[in-house]
């Protein structure tokens, strides 16, 4: 059994010389050159992709719908709550496909229907459109971030996993800062430099991220691995790929615990993204800003938050290479503990004072989804790793469900700063829970030594 105190154990530290070497890292075998940096430009993309949807929403109910960011909690809530009930059913639906068709097409569809969905927000100044271009944009993420999840679970050799990952985690950290920006300060510069009207900043910042979603389609159709790794005799059953999740959780207790990093490691992504850019709009709303300079300005302590991680991905990436996996989630979740409960002692967002606890949420959000993320790539199975996922990332859904509902709520009744403390108490859980299991996973290890010398 791993010994979760120590260097971790029982990996396979040597590469596999039939498989493809890229600037040092080493990839499964029958991946070409081509497939590798394919998938490092969808990593670059996906996730900035998903949260630009923070910024968009707050503008939009702001300059569609005139709702003040003062009152945007609970629509905020509900707009999430409806994307995670359509992600319910298509979660699941993603992981068995993953198995049973092939990695790029479903990613494919998925950026589609993303950048269909920016789209449609563009124009959408009715309930019934907003809550329709929801549903699309639903159903592009929990197929596009779902393959993303199974990719990186199934691209890497374990000797260059954690550099693997934390290479992604690096790009993805890059790619949501400037996908921010340029639904933000870029649309403000194009609009600004055309001469065009104010009110088309919304639409051209849109427009702009639309076009990103596109760009990765084509590259994840044509540039991905086609099929899957496994051959098809080594897939089990549809009925068995269905329950695996649950299973391997039973049988595997770090599963589990990944499954509880990714209940609250996904509402990390999502209290930080949504409420922490409807803070940022609330806070210039309160400064008299409006228009293209609101827009630009409400994004940016997102931005902040979200460049620190970028930065802190290289210790990250240290952590995840030569420690245990489940001592780096531990450690993880410790980090966004400190970065979530720190955000109480922040009174301005805009002013400079706020830039450290911006960099602590950021280093710990980030923590917290890729300790959980390779945690799972390291335990999952590899016949029904893209169903065991699948369940992680269903984990994720639900514990959006449960602490989004609860943020909107604790917005308008106590404030900004609430959300944030809930889930840095919910962290907090997780972290004991990883260290409760590598306590019990040293005694056995310690009983099982002391039973062979006897």
């Amino acid at each position: 059994m791993p010994n979760g105190l120590h260097a971790a154990k029982g990996r396979d530290l040597k590469p596999d010389p039939s498989g493809k070497r890229l600037a040092g890292l080493w990839f499964v075998p029958g991946l070409t050159t081509t497939n590798a940096w394919s998938f490092l430009f969808v990593s670059f993309t996906t996730v900035g992709l998903l949260t630009a949807i923070t910024g968009v929403q707050t503008n939009v109910l702001s300059e569609n719908f005139g709702i003040p960011a003062r009152d945007q909690g609970q629509w905020i809530s509900g707009l999430v709550l409806w994307t995670e009930f359509v992600l319910l059913a298509v979660f699941g639906l993603v992981g068995v496909a993953a198995d049973r068709i092939g990695r790029r097409q479903i990613f494919a569809i998925g950026l589609l229907l993303m950048g269909l969905s920016y789209v449609f927000h563009a124009y959408a100044f009715e309930i019934w459109q907003l809550f329709g271009a929801r549903v699309l944009y639903a159903v592009g993420i929990g197929a596009a971030t779902g393959m993303l999840a199974t990719i990186l679970a199934d691209y890497p050799q374990e000797i260059s996993r954690g550099r693997v990952v934390a290479i992604s985690g690096a790009l993805t950290g890059l790619g949501v800062v400037l996908i921010k920006l340029m639904f933000g300060d870029g649309a403000r510069v194009l609009v600004e430099s055309l001469d065009l009207p104010e009110d088309s900043v919304l639409p051209l910042g849109l427009f702009l991220v639309a076009a990103v979603a596109f760009v990765t389609a084509a590259v994840a159709a044509w540039g991905l691995q086609p099929g899957t790794p496994t051959t098809r005799e080594e897939r089990p059953p549809v009925k068995e790929l269905l329950t695996a999740g649950v299973r391997e959780a039973i049988r595997n207790p770090r599963i589990a615990v990944a499954y509880a990093g990714a209940f609250v490691a996904r509402s990390d992504l999502v209290i930080l993204g949504s409420f922490l850019t409807l803070w940022g709009r609330f806070a210039v709303e309160s400064a008299g800003l409006t228009g293209s300079e609101a827009q630009a300005m409400s994004v940016r302590p997102f931005a902040v938050a979200q460049t620190a991680g970028l930065l802190w991905i290289v210790v990250l990436g240290f952590l995840l290479e030569k420690r245990d996996r489940l001592l780096a989630l531990g450690v993880a979740f410790g980090v966004a503990t400190i970065g979530y409960l720190g955000m109480w002692f922040v009174g301005d967002l805009l002013s400079v004072r706020s830039i450290p606890f911006l960099c602590l949420l950021g280093a710990g959000q980030i923590s917290a989804f890729w300790g959980a993320t390779t945690l799972i790539g390291r335990e999952a199975p590899k016949a029904s790793r893209g169903t065991v996922v699948g369940a992680f990332n269903l984990s994720g859904v639900l514990g959006i469900l449960v602490f989004v509902a609860l943020g909107g709520f604790l917005y308008d009744r106590h404030g900004p700063v609430a959300p944030f403390i809930m889930v840095g108490l919910a962290n907090l859980l997780v972290m004991a829970a990883a260290g409760s299991l590598m306590l019990r996973e040293s005694r056995a290890a310690a009983a099982a030594k002391a039973e062979s010398s006897a």
